[in-house]
């Protein structure tokens, strides 16, 4: 699983040392022998604070006046970075300087001067002089300065912050508190954040509490002092209240307060207002049932821990919220389609893997809806609620994937009428697609055999849920023209993949009542087969129990079948009337076990006598069995112990467009 981190480097650059301090003169030297050091790069500071000889000159002994080199040349060949105090001139005229010394790679030494009569002095030498580590950033959060304390620190490991990013450096499920405190920091305001945590265990092994400050020149602030402390030191009560208010208890996460609060600092943000951002709400599918099966303890440690890794997808520009109980929210600023895709699936990608409790494996799948600003709106309650219908969509469409919110969601899908019209012309204008569930054998966790679902993108109204268009098509014939269409299809991917040398695998087409009663159907698998030399064992057609109403009609059209030598499958059995019957009378390869069955495998004793006797009497006919609908791992221990063959469901994957099949199943 991959999580969004950049890495720590071990030195910084000493050009950015000099370009991101605001207030303090900065000189940068590289030493060429034991007294001998050359002048780099120094900033305009130096020569206001400091009376240099010769500021063109190379050597350092050149470079500054004979008193002040004989002061810094002695301070220079330390080995560990301390801090000091250099005094020039007389004592009418007396300057004192507060220098600090930081070692870099590469013989590099920069050495940071501060006027102790600077209107800012008392403060920065508190800085200096505080015990605990302090790092001093700019405005953006670009550190330019690290006290003798954090050097002390961070010398063990040859470490250097300096002119690096201090929100690139924090852990991830620190940043997002961190983000508003600095926010609200440089807004003139101290606060605290009572646990934190650099990555690498820079500066602390544990987290610490952090502690913020403005940093002020001629009266304005230019940046932040980070004070480091144990993590429990005092907080006083505003601190405490304002962070806690902020934060859901249960999962440490930000709450819905926090992000109205974010927001509202988000639409006042002048550098966002050109700005896309996205608002991608998540919802966990049917949490309600684990908290039924789990308890509530339990149900709280399965929320924490799937919190805690939608936390780890988070990066600089991109925040997570509790919404509600099961509802959570990224907000992405800045944000491309591109982003936000990869955001998306990243969500879907990292619940792939089970989450543990108490021994047993547990896999939760969620939908997704996207709302886009200020496409869709800029206030918060219209962005929720579009994103809500997007989610909702995909909910419908069969969950565990995203789909952005649309305007046609806020009416009505159109009425029968509209639709049939469409429909008509979905072949004609290249709106159907089929997509492919695989079926995993449970004996040696391989894949062979897929299912073709067929999936609708209208031109006018986007994606159409299955459950809307199939029962329209059916009514009104064009479930005939568009059954052929699918054969036609599958038949064509086969050939392509043959000729590329792919695997063989079987796929299995969903036959209507309707096209499986018409007296040329065998007819026109024969000729399918025979236009793109497709072996018939590749192809299993798959008909309904509510097809098989005619004896001697259903009879003679699965023996035609049989004679072409594809697989012949029975879906969602169990749920006819005469389901037992079929088993003996007709000429049928594979059983389909209905997904109501394989649900309530563990909440009902009669759905597992059931299922037992299905299998047991079809190994004994020699036929195979696929359970539909798997979505746990449980459900599959109590297949495997009774020796059902094979199983599909979203535990293994969900129906995926035909190109991601050949990707993920015959290329990589």
């Amino acid at each position: 699983m991959k999580k969004y981190r950049e890495s720590v480097a071990p030195f910084a650059d000493y050009q950015q040392l000099i370009q991101l301090n605001p207030f303090d003169a900065v000189v940068c030297l590289k030493k060429v022998d034991t007294a001998v050091f050359e002048v780099v790069e120094f900033n305009d500071k130096l020569s206001l604070l400091l009376e240099l000889q010769d500021s063109s000159a190379k050597n350092a002994e050149h470079f500054f006046s004979k008193p002040c080199w004989l002061q810094l040349s002695e301070l220079l060949n330390q080995d560990v970075n301390q801090q000091h105090v250099l005094t020039l001139g007389t004592d009418l005229q007396k300057k004192t300087f507060v220098i600090h010394v930081q070692h870099l790679a590469n013989s590099m030494v920069a050495m940071i001067l501060r006027a102790t009569q600077s209107e800012v002095a008392p403060y920065l030498q508190f800085v200096e002089q505080h015990v605990s580590p302090v790092l001093t950033t700019d405005i953006q959060g670009r550190i330019i300065h690290q006290n003798v304390a954090a050097t002390s620190v961070l010398s063990r490991e040859q470490h250097s912050l300096i002119g690096l990013d201090i929100f690139s450096l924090l852990e991830n499920r620190y940043s997002n508190e961190f983000k508003l405190l600095f926010a609200k920091t440089i807004e003139g305001s101290a606060f605290g954040m009572p646990r934190c945590l650099l990555k690498g265990q820079l500066l602390s092994k544990e987290p610490f509490y952090l502690r913020t400050h403005p940093t002020y020149y001629n009266g304005e602030v230019i940046g932040v002092h980070l004070f480091v402390k144990e993590a429990n030191s005092f907080m006083n009560d505003h601190e405490a209240f304002y962070y806690l208010a902020l934060m859901d208890e249960l999962t440490g996460i930000w709450n819905r307060k926090a992000f109205k609060e974010h927001w509202l600092h988000h639409l006042n943000d002048k550098k966002q207002e050109h700005k896309q951002a996205a608002l991608i709400l998540v919802d966990i599918d049917r949490f309600k049932k684990f908290n039924e099966s789990l308890g509530e303890s339990k149900g709280d440690e399965l929320m924490r821990m799937f919190s805690h890794r939608l936390r780890e997808l988070c990066y600089s520009k991109c925040s997570l919220y509790r919404y509600n109980s099961d509802e959570f929210i990224f907000v992405l600023k800045d944000a491309t389609i591109q982003k936000i895709e990869h955001t998306a699936n990243a969500i879907l990608d990292v619940l792939k893997q089970p989450f543990m409790i108490d021994g047993q494996e547990y896999f939760i799948s969620v939908s997704i809806g996207i709302s886009l600003s200020p496409a869709d709106g800029r206030d918060l309650e219209t962005l929720v609620r579009k994103a809500d219908k997007a989610l909702f969509s995909a909910k419908e469409h069969g969950r565990s994937h995203y789909r952005y919110y649309r305007e046609d969601m806020t009416a009505v899908f159109p009425n029968e009428a509209l639709m049939e019209a469409h429909l008509r012309r979905a072949i004609e204008f290249n709106e159907l697609s089929l997509h492919l569930q695989p079926q995993m054998d449970l004996a040696n966790n391989s894949i062979n055999s897929f299912e073709a679902l067929l999936r609708w993108n209208n031109r006018k109204f986007g994606f159409v849920s299955p459950a809307q268009f199939i029962p329209i098509a059916e009514a009104s014939g064009l479930i005939i023209e568009i059954g052929d269409w699918i054969i036609d299809e599958v038949c064509r991917y086969q050939r392509e993949w043959q000729s590329k040398g792919y695997r063989p695998v079987r796929i299995a087409v969903n036959i209507s009542p309707k096209q499986f009663r018409k007296e040329n159907f065998a007819r026109k698998i024969k000729a399918a087969l025979k236009k793109y030399s497709v072996p018939p064992e590749l192809l299993e057609v798959e008909i309904t129990e509510s097809s098989m109403t005619n004896v001697h009609e259903t009879y003679s059209i699965l023996t035609e079948l049989k004679q072409l030598g594809v697989y012949v499958s029975v879906d969602d059995f169990g749920t006819g009337y005469s389901s037992l019957s079929y088993l003996k009378r007709y000429p049928i390869d594979i059983i389909k076990i209905d997904q109501s069955f394989i649900a309530d495998i563990a909440k009902d004793d009669k759905n597992e006598a059931i299922i037992k006797a299905i299998i047991s009497m079809s190994h004994n006919l020699g036929l195979e069995v696929i359970a539909e609908g798997i979505e746990e791992a449980s459900q599959v221990d109590f297949l495997k112990r009774h020796r059902c063959q094979k199983g599909q469901g979203y535990l293994y994957n969900k129906p995926l467009p035909v190109e991601t099949i050949v990707q993920q199943y015959f290329v990589s």
